[in-house]
């Protein structure tokens, strides 16, 4: 399987329309054949810190996910707010 962790940074003042936002773009991943699990938290000593856990069949899965439309509507919406974006990627061991 294909993981990805995902740390987006926003001001804290958008943190909780954005949490909305994230809130269905997992709902819209997990409508992708190809995605196992996407998981949204927000970090306890950061406010406006959010983590993606997003699991996928595979690579070419993910490549899928990038290129849905849902995705470039979220990215057009977050592309403004988000500070900071940490991104890494590897294979499930366990």
């Amino acid at each position: 399987m294909y993981v990805v962790a995902v740390n987006l940074v926003v001001d804290p003042s958008n943190a909780d329309a954005f949490a909305e936002r994230l809130k269905q773009h997992a709902k819209n991943s997990l409508t992708q054949e190809g995605c196992l699990g996407f998981s949204v938290s927000a970090d306890h000593d950061r406010a406006g810190s959010f983590h993606l856990w997003e699991v996928y069949k595979d690579a070419a899965a993910f490549e899928d996910h990038k290129n849905a439309d849902f995705m470039a509507t979220f990215r057009e919406y977050s592309a403004p707010l988000v500070l900071n974006r940490v991104l890494a990627t590897g294979d499930q061991i366990g």
